[in-house]
């Protein structure tokens, strides 16, 4: 059963973004283990795979496993979570996505520059066709002025993307832009929004929250925090948050 995006919840990524820490060497054994352990925990979206997406092993790093691999070990190990993705256009193609989908991915969330959102046009509706959930990323949200990004969030939902994300690249925004910039897709579109945050300032959490409180229902963990760069917002500490 899909997860209500309405409800505030976490997007796991250790097995996606915190393979970056690894040098993409999650082996599908990994996969599989850290999946039924995050599924029994309660985590119901679970993002696996190369750290730059589906398609980008070998030419951005080899990884240890392939997307099929991936995909298969984390269904393998989830009871009760929905495996996903993360998809570039242009580093993916749609019959690798296409294949992933076949191997039993069930959702993906097709990132683009957020100037550069007119890519992923053909990959949300193919991927809404191929029955998979949709979120949309606005990678480096923070280099467009507000309004503009609201522009985006619409044309984002006219393509059929089911969910937005508000996207902090490089670890560098604040608390109250985080929420500005939640607050502009909220007040545009009437679809469930996402943030993915990084921890180069130390704001990772602080800006999960901020999120949260500007009508967020959706925040990106991984375990300890690892990922790229300064990497992500600790799973453990958000979940000790959000139960507070």
């Amino acid at each position: 059963m899909a997860p209500d995006l309405k409800q505030t919840q976490i997007l796991e990524a250790t097995l996606r973004d915190g393979s970056y820490l690894i040098d993409f060497q999650f082996t599908a054994e990994d996969t599989e283990r850290l999946t039924r352990a995050l599924d029994r925990l309660g985590m119901r979206l679970i993002e696996v795979g190369h750290g730059v997406g589906v398609g980008a092993s070998p030419s951005k790093g080899a990884a240890a496993a392939s997307d099929l691999d991936y995909v298969k070990a984390a269904r393998a190990g989830a009871k009760h979570a929905q495996v996903g993705m993360f998809c570039i256009p242009g580093i993916a193609t749609l019959d690798q996505l296409r294949a992933c989908v076949d191997a039993g991915l069930q959702f993906v969330r097709i990132g683009a520059n957020v100037d550069a959102v007119a890519t992923t046009e053909e990959f949300i509706g193919e991927a809404r066709k191929m029955g998979l959930l949709v979120f949309c990323n606005f990678m480096k949200s923070y280099a467009m002025k507000l309004e503009a990004f609201a522009s985006v969030a619409r044309v984002s939902a006219d393509f059929g993307a089911q969910c937005l994300y508000v996207v902090d690249s490089a670890g560098g925004m604040l608390p109250d832009e985080v929420k500005r910039y939640t607050e502009a897709v909220i007040e545009s579109v009437n679809l469930p929004v996402g943030f993915h945050g990084h921890n180069n300032m130390g704001l990772a959490v602080a800006n999960s929250l901020a999120a949260i409180d500007a009508g967020a229902t959706i925040v990106d963990t991984t375990l300890l925090g690892m990922g790229r760069s300064s990497g992500n917002a600790p799973t453990e500490t958000m979940v000790s948050l959000l139960q507070r």
